[in-house]
């Protein structure tokens, strides 16, 4: 049987995270680090977009988008890594990923700035990332395009820049440890993994949070197949 067949939806069913079957790229990571910080039951379905598997006429009924990561939560599918996030610090409170929302100035302004770094971690660093990876990862050197890898650098090193200023304020992007760590340390991950030399090699800061969060139980569980 494939991953799609049988039912789709089914209201009874523990959560179904359909995810890259790279489970360390950056919009499935954050998602499978917050779920193993929330400690929720859920079941990973690997999808292989190699293999056009995201555009199975199954898949296409439970995201017609045809894109991964989707979590489906009983009779409740949700595209979309960022929304799915949000939607995990809101379903366990009780994890403390994301302040209640309780009428406060306090908290509404906390939740605001976690959803800026969840913001920053999927419109700077992640385009930039793709964007040098895009002009250096040809077999063909003549279609590698050095210029836009350097401009590509540059914007990693803009953004490493804001974390480097919010973390003067504290151990964490946002207050306590939150979604916005879980977002920003996944996707410097990707960085420290691809890029030529170390990014936060100058960034004492954001070096010294990204060691405190990937020392976590969650991320090394989650780090380890």
């Amino acid at each position: 049987m494939g991953p799609f067949e049988g039912p789709v939806l089914d209201v009874d069913a523990p959560m179904k995270l359909y995810g890259s079957s790279n489970n360390k790229s950056f919009n499935t990571l954050k998602l499978r680090f917050a779920l193993a910080e929330i400690g929720a039951p859920y079941e990973f379905v690997p999808v292989d977009l190699g293999k056009g598997e995201s555009r199975a006429p199954d898949f296409l009924r439970i995201n017609p988008h045809g894109k991964v990561p989707t979590l489906v939560d009983g009779d409740f599918a949700l595209p979309e890594s960022g929304a799915i996030l949000w939607y995990l610090g809101e379903s366990y409170p009780d994890a403390k990923l994301l302040p209640r929302a309780d009428g406060t100035a306090a908290a509404l302004q906390a939740r605001a700035q976690i959803l800026r770094f969840n913001d920053l971690a999927a419109t700077a660093f992640y385009p930039a990332y793709s964007e040098w990876w895009n002009a250096t990862s040809s077999d063909d050197p003549g279609k590698r395009n050095p210029a836009a890898a350097d401009a590509a650098l540059g914007k990693v090193t803009r953004a490493l820049g804001v974390l480097e200023k919010a973390l003067a304020a504290g151990e964490h992007l946002v207050g306590p440890f939150s979604l916005a760590d879980i977002s920003n340390a996944s996707i410097v991950f990707s960085l420290q993994r691809r890029l030529p030399s170390d990014p936060l090699a100058t960034h004492e800061r954001v070096r010294a949070w990204y060691q405190r969060v990937t020392a976590r139980p969650a991320w090394k569980t989650v780090t380890a197949d």
